[in-house]
């Protein structure tokens, strides 16, 4: 065992919620975990009518009473505190990739988006020449033993001496959580229950290329010079979509995560359940559905004053379908698609998760893409599909109405 606080820890300090009134604030719909039940079909029925507005246009949900023990959490807040905290000239023994996002050399480094390791501060570009004030670390193959090979991994000690206990939150999230979801949406999608999660959500021993995987991540925003901020119009991270398949995100009560409303495209606070998990629908999901799952648009951006002095700190899972997994509806074959019209759009070419994970990984801190002076990057057009769609109740987000609209990237 560790000898205690030998790597300082103790306990993470939460924000006190903001006194300051905030008018653009959306309370996320929640389902409660304790309600679903294996042997009762009535119940999760009830759970998944209740998700389902929510999945077709925010593309937001929060999920309570998940199971996972709150002092665990709390335990994993404190090491990833620690963790985040190691100084800079430590973190370049562990990088993701290179120190900038424009330095990698993509045909051979994952990048700090998705490689095991530091994403340093400063690794994306943002507006106005600004940098990024974030810090997080990755963690990949956690559902395979290949997590706990000291010689495959390049680990700090403090990650190796805890091992277990992140594999152990990453698990039961993918196991447990992420299964009872995928079941939640085959009810929605008119399939039977278990399709989503066996077909490209299972893990197989050994076998990463046919395993439901992701990373996750142990994230830190630090307070970010007010010079800069005026550049960035506030945002400490630009809107974006996630490139896999449903986000686990821990709450917490700093006022910094919006959400884009889906029917007047302005941007609302994302309010704090506490011991709850913030659940958004990503990009693979969307392409599985045709297109009526919304992968969601999000950003973060400066807290209330009362506020700043804080750090947000949060643990996610990026879950993903496995690399194979084909990305259109015509697997799903779902009735409900059907009857509502979500087909496959003919300009989408055939990919799979790897290849849009990977392609659109690429994109997320590169200057041509995020230096603009609106809320918008510049889209990129990949694989016949636009790399974000950000969409709007009214608004048909086609490539020829998108090009009316925003710049659009063509790739090579």
């Amino acid at each position: 065992m560790p000898v205690p606080n030998k790597y300082n820890l103790r306990p993470f300090i939460e924000a006190p919620l903001s006194k300051f009134p905030i008018k653009n604030k959306i309370d996320l719909q929640t389902i409660d975990f304790s309600l679903y039940d294996d042997e009762n079909f009535a119940t999760r029925k009830s759970l998944a009518d209740k998700i389902e507005k929510s999945l077709s246009t925010y593309g937001f949900i929060s999920i309570i009473n998940h199971g996972f023990p709150i002092e665990k959490i709390e335990f994993l807040k404190s090491i990833a505190q620690s963790l985040l905290e190691l100084p800079i000239e430590e973190q370049k023994k562990y990088l993701a990739g290179a120190l900038k996002s424009d330095l990698e050399d993509r045909s051979k480094s994952l990048g700090g988006e998705q490689g095991s390791g530091f994403k340093p501060k400063g690794y994306w570009s943002m507006k106005g020449g600004v940098e990024d004030s974030i810090t997080h670390y990755n963690f990949n193959n956690m559902q395979h033993d290949r997590f706990f090979d000291l010689e495959y991994n390049n680990y700090p000690e403090i990650v190796k001496d805890y091992l277990k206990e992140i594999a152990e939150y990453y698990r039961f999230l993918h196991n447990d959580v992420l299964r009872k979801l995928c079941n939640l949406c085959d009810i929605v999608l008119e399939v039977p229950e278990g399709f989503l999660f066996d077909n490209y959500f299972k893990t197989f021993p050994g076998n990463y290329d046919e395993s439901g995987a992701g990373p996750g991540r142990f994230m830190q925003y630090e307070k970010m010079p007010e010079e800069d901020l005026k550049k960035v119009d506030n945002e400490t991270l630009r809107g974006h979509s996630d490139s896999g398949g449903f986000t686990f995100i821990t709450s917490q009560p700093i006022l910094s995560l919006q959400i884009r409303d889906y029917y007047t495209g302005k941007w609302n606070f994302v309010g704090h359940k506490p011991n709850a998990l913030i659940v958004n629908i990503a990009d693979t999901m969307e392409f599985i559905t045709g297109g009526y799952f919304k992968s969601s648009i999000h950003r973060v951006v400066s807290s209330p004053i009362d506020q700043q002095d804080y750090k947000r700190l949060v643990l996610i899972y990026f879950s993903k379908p496995k690399n194979t997994a084909v990305l259109d509806p015509d697997l799903l074959n779902s009735p409900k698609l059907k009857r509502l019209g979500f087909n496959k759009p003919k300009d989408w070419e055939k990919i799979t998760t790897s290849q849009w994970s990977v392609d659109k990984s690429r994109l997320f801190g590169k200057k041509k893409v995020n230096d603009t002076k609106g809320d918008e990057p510049n889209l990129v057009l990949m694989h016949g599909r636009l790399h974000e769609r950000w969409h709007q109740a009214e608004f048909n987000f086609t490539l020829e109405e998108a090009e009316k609209h925003f710049k659009v990237i063509k790739l090579d």
